[in-house]
């Protein structure tokens, strides 16, 4: 399934023999500031989608029913074409530093800013940066005051998720009057 800002993804698979279950070959480094700038500009476009209508439609409940038979691929779904890619339309002069290649697949490859296809290590240059950030802006918080989350400890929610355990947090006794 394709990121929406793409059409089509081209992968490498490996199929079973008897063709009974199919792996994908491929894992999708990303560098995380072009992630977030990603997905910053798919919440600005996808709010504009939702309200033309285009690639969202509503679904009817439950989506398929017990009498239906099973949709075959290679009827319904082989010979259609892929919608259109959502991709904000950027300005040429002020988004300059990321414009030409922002939405290409493994564009970061093609010039010397990581280490290699591994993604373990990347340098961007500051306009770089900087353009990436202000498109990231949509998902990044601006809140700077540290006690802002004095009573709300992210990481210790997140251990607590991964450990399925429950957080400790005051109790109060209802008051009954008798």
């Amino acid at each position: 399934m394709p990121i929406p800002w793409e059409q089509v993804q081209d992968v490498k698979i490996l199929y079973h023999i008897t063709g009974a279950i199919t792996f994908v070959k491929e894992m999708p480094w990303v560098v995380e500031p072009i992630y977030l700038a990603h997905w910053g500009t798919m919440w600005i476009m996808m709010r504009r989608e939702k309200g033309d209508g285009r690639h969202f439609k509503r679904m009817r409940f439950p989506p398929f029913d017990d009498e239906e038979p099973p949709l075959d691929y290679a009827d319904n779904l082989l010979d259609v074409d892929p919608l259109e890619p959502i991709q904000l339309e950027m300005d040429e002069e002020e988004d300059s530093s990321v414009y030409t290649r922002f939405y290409d697949h493994k564009h970061i490859l093609k010039k010397k800013l990581i280490n290699g296809p591994s993604y373990r290590r990347w340098h961007l240059s500051l306009p770089i940066m900087a353009t990436l950030h202000r498109l990231a802006g949509q998902l990044l918080s601006d809140l700077i005051d540290r006690n802002y989350f004095y009573l709300f400890d992210m990481e210790s929610f997140f251990t607590a998720k991964a450990l399925n355990m429950c957080i400790p947090v005051q109790s109060y006794a209802l008051f009954v009057r008798s």
